[in-house]
């Protein structure tokens, strides 16, 4: 189903100062609920917030990748994180189901299983 022109902008608003490629794959997951486009979205928000971002880029990270020591996301920057997930994605995210979030790896699966459940 195509998305309106409201919800184009935003999710372009949400992920403001994102790559070109981070705001593509959000749209065509509002559209497809394809969850293979959710790395390009996850990355493309944590190289935006990132405070302290490793030289090699975000874009090398591994799943077992630190968000807090290896990726140098701090408290404000996963609450931005939390924030656009809520907003692109159309999920809802409690404080303390964020506690248990290290890595890159956990942060995917916490997503996945949020929109898996969000569907049924």
């Amino acid at each position: 189903m195509p998305i309106s022109e409201e919800r184009t902008q935003e999710i372009t608003k949400s992920l403001k100062r994102c790559s070109d490629a981070s705001v593509a794959a959000a749209l065509r997951f509002e559209e497809t609920h394809n969850l293979d486009e959710l790395p390009a979205i996850i990355l493309g928000v944590l190289e935006r917030d990132a405070a302290n971002p490793p030289a090699t880029g975000i874009a090398a990270a591994s799943d077992d990748a630190r968000l807090m020591e290896d990726i140098g996301m701090d408290s404000f920057g996963m609450i931005e994180v939390v924030m656009t997930a809520e907003e692109v994605l159309g999920i809802t995210v409690a404080t303390e189901e964020m506690s248990s979030i290290r890595t890159l790896g956990d942060l995917k699966q916490f997503l996945c299983t949020k929109l898996a459940a969000k569907r049924a």
